[in-house]
């Protein structure tokens, strides 16, 4: 993969990160808001982004926006918001056709730079004269309702929901990056215009390219706009510490549900810029990470006592998720067997080939992270905050070099917290599981 990389400060706080990449015939470019996560912003800014996707001042109406990414070859803009540690991050990109497939040396990556800054720097002005169009914000708030509305519908997700917001209840990593219902009815044009200005002027920001293109042209537009703009960045908070509970937590909640959804929560010391995470992850890869993991071939394949199974760790968090599929009567032999695949890790009893698969896994991860211009401007975006910015070829480096040894370690390491249990609401059960208490 041909990652050539180059970095430049364009403005107090304000890094641009140009990643060479002549392999596709698309490019894009973001723009990355860090700010420290508050409960209280999280809401607001969530409908903020989707807002700045709507409309702006050149084009105030959607259908007019839309013309105007039409004639840019077909460029397409987004917005996310995401939580990465203490961290918010507020992501406004673009994604085009590369300069080096557009006739007659058109400069279409300079275009969608500056159609990207007219977005952020330029919302759209009501009739009053005032930031942002109320019916703007109508459509954002009916959407972001239905959407959080509809989170129950997915229950999958919905577990995993509850799970982190139980288990981390007053850290960032319980926050939901979409905001909550009780938040819409105070998100005004007038707190939209403050969010605007507290991130333009507070946050840090990383400008992202990916593409063959000359990125020289993307870096002046926003050098020029940000050194246009007052900026008094806030420091941005470490890592989440490592927190241990003094007893295993368990709650169960009883919905309209056809199959039981079991989440197990675990902590590990093991947080970025941490040497052990590539470790940590091969650990979670071989406990559940897919069908060679201990999970899939032992809790589901030869016990049957899961529709699925797997786990998930977060290296900026140092949370692991074990997320199931249980028929409700095999909750205690199904946390007891997990927790024994946990230990047939921590005591290093696992075999070469569980080693060697989970670490093939790990290193087709990488490599797949070059499939697509949108997924190697994700990997450098989510780097911002770890204090060292590695190519997925280092990344790869680094997963080969992780002992067994090292791995047995992470997994000695996995306290479990929590266990969320989201089950069918009958009125008639046996041997219901209790609602608090230590395992």
């Amino acid at each position: 993969m041909e990652n050539k990389l180059y970095v430049s400060t364009l403005a107090e706080g304000v890094t641009f990160r140009a990643v060479r990449e002549t392999r596709f015939k698309n490019a894009c470019i973001g723009v990355h808001f860090f700010f420290p996560l508050q409960r209280e912003y999280v809401t607001v800014n969530a409908l903020l982004t989707s807002m700045l996707r709507r409309s702006c001042a050149r084009y105030p109406e959607y259908n007019e926006l839309r013309r105007a990414h039409a004639m840019l070859y077909g460029a397409e803009s987004d917005t996310s918001v995401s939580i990465i540690g203490n961290c918010q991050m507020l992501s406004v990109e673009i994604e085009m056709t590369d300069d080096r497939f557009i006739p007659d040396g058109e400069c279409v990556s300079g275009e969608c730079a500056e159609l990207l800054s007219e977005l952020i720097f330029r919302p759209a002005v009501g009739d009053d004269g005032r930031l942002f169009r109320q019916e703007d914000l109508d459509v954002v708030l009916r959407n972001a309702e239905e959407r959080i509305q509809s989170l129950v519908l997915d229950k999958e997700a919905y577990a995993s929901h509850r799970c982190y917001e139980i288990m981390c209840e007053g850290e960032a990593a319980g926050v939901a990056p979409g905001g909550y219902l009780e938040d819409l009815p105070g998100v005004t044009r007038e707190a939209l215009a403050q969010a605007w200005q507290r991130i333009l002027t507070t946050s840090s920001v990383e400008i992202i390219t990916v593409g063959g293109m000359d990125h020289a042209p993307v870096e002046r537009i926003f050098k020029k706009e940000f050194n246009a703009t007052e900026r008094h960045p806030v420091s941005l908070p470490g890592r989440p510490g490592y927190k241990e509970s003094p007893e295993v937590r368990t709650v169960t909640e009883r919905i309209d549900v056809k199959q039981s959804k079991m989440i197990m929560g675990y902590r590990l010391p093991v947080i970025e810029p941490d040497d052990r995470t590539m470790a940590a992850r091969l650990m979670s890869l071989m406990f559940g990470g897919g069908t060679s993991s201990l999970l899939f071939r032992n809790v589901r394949e030869k016990l049957s006592l899961c529709y699925y199974c797997s786990s998930s760790y977060g290296r900026s968090t140092g949370l692991m998720f074990v997320r199931s599929g249980i028929d409700e009567t095999n909750y205690d032999k199904a946390v007891e067997e997990i927790k024994k695949q946990l230990a047939v890790i921590a005591g290093n009893e696992f075999t070469d080939d569980e080693f060697n698969a989970a670490r093939l896994t790990a290193l087709s991860a990488f490599d797949n992270i070059g499939d697509s211009v949108s997924s190697i401007a994700e990997w450098y975006a989510n780097q911002y905050l770890d204090g060292c910015v590695r190519t997925p070829e280092q990344a790869a480096e680094r997963m080969k070099a992780v002992t067994r040894s090292q791995v047995a370690e992470c997994a000695s390491l996995a306290k479990l917290d929590t266990v969320y249990m989201l089950s069918p609401d009958r009125t008639e059960q046996s041997g219901d599981l209790p609602e608090g208490g230590a395992i």
